[in-house]
């Protein structure tokens, strides 16, 4: 939210209304609100549902933590938040009422901010009581195998492309980079809620099979004023055909050339994706309404997310702009900078093995440069891997081959004490694993900045 919208709105808003005006919310039925929970430890007591669907019409079961009604504000009489309709513009600040569920319906700040200047959610709001809180349920599966799952959440005033925040994302613990994307990609204002929609990939779903649900949503390395809130968020497993969705065509180019690119893998939060054909263009039908964000990913070439308003039953275009990686050490540098991390494609191992091979050291070079150019920089080398062979092996593998990255680097000169190798595995997609091009995607190294690696988002 642009700071001057939020000066306009704090003189008009006082907190949020205990009795919001009668309004018409997507739920036929009154649901139980789960009981507030406070922010403690971790072993804390996991709250109950608001709402537990069974055989419903979007989901074999639905679990829906908070209340559908827009902070406290309510929506206008006979609108359904899930056709991705746009609801009227609410006041700020506000808080969450006695009976609204932890993390939702109030404003929340990145821990990491600490004097920047930013929106009004920030400067509305004081320490500690927008802190982040994250989502958190547990619900029971009885006999439904999780074969598929999706998330959907309300999310409000998310601007990590204003103000440079740097979202991570994790589900009970464990870092979902799609979901960070995701979230990246959101340029909000109004304010005004929005419904997104990420399904989750067939790795993620062991998360789910103890029947608890755990979104942790924060910037804690990055001084950024970035306000932001969750009105509700539904776990949907084994979805059914979305009841409300929307077609995207677009096309991927090459952002310095403007030449379309042909194999893109273009997704919209994993619940469709498409591969670009000759001319660069692609179709993505049945997405589900609400702000569709669409992402295009090449090996070659730096991944390009936007975000667009699709209404239930319409048609959007979207244009996806591809920068080709980083070819220096500065642009490895710069991207470091942009994103906090870099996903290298260029470094090349023997088959199934942890040996590098010679090709590999054009980027290798690249990463020393980097090193050199930067003497306090200190990094992380993570290997993953895609999902063939088995889980073990994989995460084994990914770790000899960060291994191996670092001791390249420390043979060339870079003291091990700025290094730290990491494996991953399978565990952390960026794509699915269904399609060659998603696999290639997932055979990656990546570098992260050390001084941002931290462990759970928000407790």
């Amino acid at each position: 939210m642009h700071v001057l919208t939020c000066c306009l709105l704090l003189a008009l808003a006082a907190c949020k209304p205990q009795q919001p005006a009668p309004a018409v919310t997507a739920d036929a039925a009154t649901p139980t609100p789960a009981p507030a929970v406070a922010e403690t430890a971790k072993d804390e007591a996991w709250p109950t549902p608001d709402k537990v669907e069974r055989d419903g019409p979007d989901a074999e079961l639905m679990v829906q933590i908070g209340d559908l009604d827009n902070f406290g504000f309510g929506f206008p009489a006979g609108f359904d938040p899930f056709t991705g309709k746009s609801t009227p513009v609410h006041p700020f600040p506000f808080q969450p009422g006695e009976k609204d569920a932890r993390g939702t319906d109030r404003i929340m700040v990145v821990s990491g901010h600490k004097a920047a200047d930013g929106d009004g959610y920030t400067s509305g709001t004081e320490r500690p009581g927008n802190l982040p809180q994250s989502l958190r349920v547990a619900f029971d599966l009885g006999d439904t195998q999780v074969t598929g799952a999706a998330l959907q959440l309300f999310v409000d005033d998310f601007q990590a492309p204003v103000w440079g925040t740097r979202y991570q994302a994790r589900i009970n613990g464990v870092e979902v980079p799609l979901l960070a994307t995701t979230l990246n990609a959101l340029d909000q204002t109004g304010p005004i809620g929005k419904l997104i929609t990420v399904q989750l990939l067939p790795e993620q779903l062991a998360l789910l099979r103890e029947g608890k649900l755990e979104v942790a949503i924060d910037d804690p390395a990055n001084d950024v004023a970035d306000g932001f809130a969750f009105d509700f968020a539904r776990l949907l497993v084994n979805p059914k055909p979305w009841r409300y969705a929307g077609t995207i065509h677009g096309i991927a180019v090459d952002k310095a050339t403007g030449e379309p690119l042909s194999g893109v893998l273009v997704s919209a939060g994993n619940t469709r994706q498409a591969t670009t054909s000759t001319d660069g263009s692609f179709v993505l039908e049945g997405v589900p309404a609400g702000l569709a964000v669409v992402s295009g990913s090449h090996p070659d070439y730096q991944p390009d997310t936007e975000a667009a308003d699709l209404v239930s039953g319409e048609r959007i275009e979207v244009r996806l702009e591809l920068e080709p990686s980083a070819k220096t050490g500065e642009s490895l540098g710069e991207q470091l900078d942009k994103q906090g991390k870099v996903d290298l494609y260029g470094i090349y191992f023997d088959t199934d093995k942890a040996t590098l091979k010679d090709e590999s050291t054009t980027v290798l070079e690249q990463v020393l440069a980097l090193l050199e150019a930067r003497p306090r920089l200190q990094l992380v080398v993570a290997g993953h891997t895609d999902a063939e062979g088995s889980d073990a092996h994989n995460l084994t593998l990914s770790g000899r081959r960060a291994e191996a990255v670092v001791a390249w680097l420390v043979e060339h000169g870079v003291d091990a004490a700025r290094l730290r190798s990491e494996g991953h595995g399978e565990s952390r997609p960026v794509a699915n694993n269904d399609s060659g091009e998603g696999r290639a995607l997932n055979r990656r190294v990546e570098l992260r900045d050390a001084s941002e690696s931290t462990g759970d988002a928000a407790g």
